[in-house]
């Protein structure tokens, strides 16, 4: 039983189980701090492994992976929830059955239409599809992003790329740092929520440079700092 005192969701485990008997059964996927909690019942067969556990366990699963954000593939599980768009990844290693990306950089997009870029390293992916490629080749490709259940600390849920296809190799490039895809993160949302944007055409930003500038400096702080806390409750 996951420690909810520190929760942005949930004020105490019993908490946690009011929510649950309140959607319990239902077609409800419940945007929480940290994820999404999908409570339909149908959506188990979906889950790699989840005819090995009971529907009260997926749904606990689920909780404690959106509370554990940091410990698993968030920007995979983003592509589950959304909308994929590209991958591209430089292969660290290959094995008779798999493949291990370096670094896989993410692209997708939500529903309106606004895209989020994100990353995840030291990735496995079955080798079929990319037979023909070596260490060091860089590409570009489509893959489906899923859930599973891993055993090797207990069962947690986290997510994968499986079925990868329009492989493509590509130059060499560089990966946008942790800092630089906070900061196009936090431009969207400057963007999205500017009290000038009835005015701007999303050419050119309108808005002064120096309180801009403030702004951001000030929101990377606040997401950086954020962070630092989440990764201390959960060391």
């Amino acid at each position: 039983m996951i420690n909810l005192d520190k929760s942005e969701n949930w004020s105490s485990w019993e908490d946690w189980v009011k929510t649950k008997k309140a959607h319990y059964g239902s077609k409800t996927g419940l945007q929480v701090y940290g994820g999404i909690i999908d409570f339909d019942p149908d959506m188990q067969k979906d889950l790699v492994g989840g005819d090995k556990i009971t529907y009260n366990e997926y749904l606990d699963l689920q909780m404690i992976a959106c509370e554990r954000k940091g410990a698993v593939r968030w920007d995979f599980a983003m592509c589950y929830y959304y909308i994929p768009l590209e991958f591209k990844g430089e292969i660290e290693r290959i094995t008779g059955k798999a493949v291990c990306f370096k670094r896989i950089f993410v692209s997708g997009m939500y529903p309106d239409g606004m895209c989020f870029d994100g990353k995840e390293d030291h990735v496995w992916i079955d080798k079929h599809g990319i037979e023909g490629y070596s260490v060091g080749d860089c590409l570009s490709f489509f893959a489906e992003p899923y859930r599973y259940i891993k055993t090797g600390n207990g069962k947690q849920i986290d997510f994968g790329l499986r079925n990868p296809q329009d492989i493509k190799k590509i130059e060499k490039y560089v990966l946008p740092s942790d800092e630089e895809l906070m900061l196009q993160s936090i431009d969207a949302i400057i963007c999205e929520t500017c009290y000038l944007n009835e005015q701007c055409f999303r050419g050119m930003c309108i808005r002064d440079k120096k309180e801009r500038q403030s702004l951001r400096k000030d929101m990377l702080k606040a997401v950086k700092e954020s962070g630092k806390r989440r990764n201390t409750r959960y060391s």
